[in-house]
């Protein structure tokens, strides 16, 4: 049903939610396709426009990149990728950046069994390195500690995992609304945003700011609008019971909360004053004059929060708010998004197109420009409204888990098959779009290709790729799905050595060939713990005695990332145990 707490001025009859999944007809599941198609064209609209403004500094680098014209829409323009050592590209008009490819990304990993959070943490996040077109820096540090096979995504212990509170998740969480069957419950889509989440952000201004934009687009999906001030201050009081949500699932509750409060202390704690921060942000946000509309409106909104300082620019939180809040100053599309995009100093992309799908749900015309790729958008909305009508549409076919080690580098995702195909590791087979573009050292190189899926790709790329020999694999996931899959084993140019067996960080260290799990200064190593639970698994003895070191010596995080590690073993290993 739909839940008064985050409707409680909507009147809505629906059915009785017994097989809801089965109850929707051909009638509702096209009026569901309608809103959910608007709102995945105008967020992406909205980062192919905002993207071009993105981190410039004055309107002299702004009219600099757009050759001297307005920015009103998506057009054609160059920009540097890959750093310093990186190149200037060519980008097409309607091309969009990090935000909308993590939401693919997303979407991609979601299923008609469910979010398969294994996938997009071990596949989708660690090959996105390789083509990213920006990125911030909390997601780009949570892929690549995610490459390790050591390294779940539930305990994502990166370097400063505890303070990434930007909005790095709250930007590509949208496919859990678009695909939920009912977005009047809150519990039918936060706890896969939740797991969404935390893979790459765990701090609550983080998280919040993912949880808020996710209640604001079922809001607008519900209700038929965007949230007004109040409904949005309504929707931090359902924020608020997140901790009690969170209770139903144990890796999130048991490892990932542990985790957290053995660094930061009480979540409960930090997650009440996200929750006060937010409402305060909010009433900031509302404070402005009643002539005031428009542009001048936004401007005046994102100066009293501060929006265009350093270190408040990315928030989760105050991105989350600004999105809604430029709806409040403008609720034209095309004029809102363009509005957004000419803030110059502000995250424009991010705003831009988490705007764009709130408001996106509820117009009636497609964007007045196609943004790049827009029929694999057409195609993938149809996917995710069928999940949520109860159908089973065909699913991404991921690689087997069990075996598969991500691309150790980002110029390792591009190889070549025996019959000389470009394919993707983890993502399927590829055309070229172009021709290589050296780096200026021609060491590396940049490539344009396309996934048989539809989605373009600026690749980075060795000048000679890896070879890759066919094998048939079965797709895994944490809910034990079971579609059958190809992926590859990759061959060096002078090794037959499988490429998915390839460590994927340091080589084994003395404690493990001494068969222990204690470092020298007699502090627990997980991830020396972790690879020594790989390689003596079945070894019930070794196991044992590993198992009390780690009690003995270990944090309570520590404790229960091992103990889930050998769960996970026991549960899928087909090889009995040795008894010794």
């Amino acid at each position: 049903m739909i839940n008064p707490r985050l409707f409680p001025n909507t009147k809505i009859t629906v059915v009785n939610e017994t097989d809801h999944r089965m109850q929707h007809t051909e009638t509702e599941l096209s009026s569901r396709r309608t809103p959910v198609l608007g709102s995945a064209l105008w967020a992406a609209y909205g980062d192919a426009l905002g993207w071009i403004s993105e981190l410039t500094t004055n309107e002299r680098s702004l009219l600099k990149r757009t050759a001297g014209k307005p920015l009103i829409k998506p057009i054609s323009w160059k920009r540097r990728i890959g750093g310093r050592t990186g190149i200037v590209v060519d980008l097409p008009q309607g091309c969009y950046s990090d935000d909308t490819q993590l939401r693919l990304a997303t979407g991609r990993a979601i299923r008609s069994e469910g979010f398969d959070v294994e996938a997009f943490a071990k596949v989708e996040l660690p090959v996105w390195l390789s083509y990213a077109l920006g990125g911030g820096r909390a997601t780009s540090l949570a892929a690549t500690k995610l490459i390790r096979r050591s390294t779940p995504w539930f305990a994502n212990t990166f370097k400063g995992w505890n303070n990434s509170g930007g909005n790095g998740a709250a930007m590509r969480i949208q496919p859990h609304v678009w695909s939920t069957y009912n977005p009047g419950n809150e519990e039918s889509f936060l706890p896969d945003v939740i797991r969404n989440s935390i893979c790459t952000h765990s701090h609550p201004t983080g998280l919040m700011g993912a949880v808020l934009h996710a209640l604001s687009l079922a809001h607008a999906m519900v209700a038929g609008h965007h949230p007004s001030p109040d409904e949005l201050l309504t929707l931090t009081k359902v924020a608020e019971q997140l901790p009690d949500i969170m209770k139903h699932d144990m890796e999130v509750h048991t490892i990932w909360r542990s985790a957290f409060e053995q660094t930061s202390g009480s979540f409960d704690e930090a997650w009440a004053h996200a929750v006060a921060e937010t409402k305060e942000a909010i009433r900031i946000a509302c404070d402005y004059s009643p002539q005031m509309q428009g542009a001048a409106r936004y401007t005046a909104m994102i100066d009293r929060l501060k929006l265009r300082d350093r270190e408040r620019r990315g928030s989760g939180i105050l991105t989350a708010i600004a999105a809604v809040g430029l709806l409040w100053c403008e609720d034209q599309p095309v004029e809102a998004l363009r509005i957004a995009a000419n803030a110059i100093g502000t995250d424009t992309d991010t705003i831009a197109t988490m705007a764009g799908a709130i408001l996106g749900v509820n117009v009636k015309e497609e964007p007045p420009v196609d943004v790049l790729d827009i029929d694999l958008f057409r195609h993938e909305v149809d996917r995710l409204v069928s999940i949520a009508s109860g159908g089973q549409p065909e699913n991404h076919h991921y690689p087997d888990l069990l075996q598969w080690s991500a691309p150790k580098t980002r110029a390792d995702a591009l190889t070549r098959t025996q019959d000389d195909m470009l394919y993707v590791r983890g993502l399927g087979h590829v055309k070229a779009e172009s021709n290589p573009i050296a780096s200026p050292k021609k060491d590396f190189g940049w490539q344009w290709i396309k996934l048989e899926t539809g989605q373009t790709l600026l690749i980075k790329r060795r000048r000679n790729l890896m070879n890759v020999v066919d094998r048939k694999v079965h797709s895994f996931s944490s809910s034990a799905m079971s579609s059958a899959s190809h992926d590859v084993n990759v061959q060096g140019q002078k090794s037959s050595q499988n490429y998915d067996s390839y460590p994927t960080e340091e080589s084994p260290r003395q404690a493990i060939e001494k068969k222990s799990v204690i470092s020298s200064d007699s502090q627990l190593d997980l991830e020396v713990a972790l690879k020594f639970l790989a390689e003596h698994k079945n070894d019930d003895k070794l196991i044992g005695s590993a198992l009390r070191r780690v009690v003995n010596i270990g944090s309570l995080g520590q404790i229960a990332v091992f103990t889930a590690t050998l769960i996970d073993y026991l549960r899928t290993s087909d090889v009995p145990t040795e008894k010794k």
